[in-house]
């Protein structure tokens, strides 16, 4: 794989091996494995890594392909949807019920999405963030551990943009807001969270898009939501704190609304990801991916109506 850079005005006097570890994003070891194969030029020659470098410099660094042998959890013959591909990038869409990756839950060999997506590519792939197994939606992963640095770090920076449709109970007041609430784990080594004051911050963005009603008074709402921080299940703790829980939420819905959702016949919480804004890793291009949402829920046979 090879990743072409040029210097930008900003980036003058940053010697070579600072811009392979600074705005390139390489480590350590891909450096010096590309450098001592000689994988490194500017300008089509040879540079030492301690020179600087002047605007309209152009850097490339061929990257050698990472290991491609299969590994176990593979599932050739389980179904994947291939959102978006190109040599650096695989965007694919998540069933509800299925694992992101092994774990105690899924053990290794089990059917997760990693395994798909290692069957479908035949060598393993860099997951660049997770869902958890009831969320449907897109999910993005890296061909080359590069671009997922790159990835997670504009993730970091707040540069890569992720929005969910879901359905929860009732109706929010203000229909449209923003949701900025400490999260914290419940006991030190719980995996439920909390919203408490010494928590890490976490703020959400949200809007109703719709709210139905049916004949005993149920209230449920259709939301478009946006994370702006990344802690675990926020979305899910932030609408339950406005009392606004998903629908199907076993985990934060009050009893009575877990009761509901039973009713329903609603077995794990209705959010899906519906779509992924960021910078392309190797060209610099920004890229937005979008898929439906996909619920179990479905209001008309449910008796809701607006």
């Amino acid at each position: 794989m090879r990743l072409l850079h040029v210097v930008a005005p900003e980036e003058a006097g940053l010697t070579l091996q600072q811009l392979l570890r600074g705005p390139m994003g390489l480590s350590g070891r891909q450096c010096r494995i590309a450098k001592a194969q000689g994988a490194v030029t500017v300008n089509a020659a040879p540079f030492f890594s301690n020179q600087p470098l002047a605007p309209g410099m152009r850097v490339c660094v061929e990257l050698p392909d990472y290991d491609a042998q299969r590994m176990q959890g593979a599932q050739p013959d389980a179904p994947l949807e291939v959102v978006f591909e190109d040599d650096a990038l695989l965007a694919v869409f998540k069933p509800a019920l299925l694992q992101c990756h092994p774990s105690p839950s899924a053990p290794r060999g089990s059917d997760t999405l990693e395994g798909r997506v290692q069957a479908y590519l035949g060598r393993p792939a860099h997951p660049v963030h997770r869902l958890d197994s009831e969320t449907t939606g897109l999910v993005l992963l890296s061909k080359l551990p590069y671009a997922q640095a790159h990835l997670q770090r504009q993730m970091q920076a707040g540069a890569f943009a992720k929005i969910y449709e879901a359905w929860v109970w009732g109706a929010p007041s203000p229909a449209s807001g923003v949701v900025d609430a400490p999260i914290a784990r419940e006991h030190p080594d719980s995996f439920t969270r909390v919203v408490s004051p010494d928590g890490q911050r976490a703020v959400s963005r949200y809007k109703t898009l719709s709210t139905l009603t049916r004949a005993d008074g149920q209230t449920a709402s259709h939301m478009r939501l946006s994370p702006v921080t990344g802690r675990t299940h926020q979305l899910r703790v932030h609408m339950a704190h406005i009392g606004c829980p998903l629908l199907g939420d076993a985990r934060y819905a009050a009893p009575d609304a877990r009761a509901r959702s039973e009713a329903l016949g609603l077995c794990d919480h209705q959010l899906s990801a519906v779509s992924l804004s960021f910078v392309h890793p190797l060209t610099g291009e920004a890229v937005t991916l979008t898929h439906p949402a996909v619920f179990a829920f479905d209001p008309a046979a449910h008796g809701f109506s607006p």
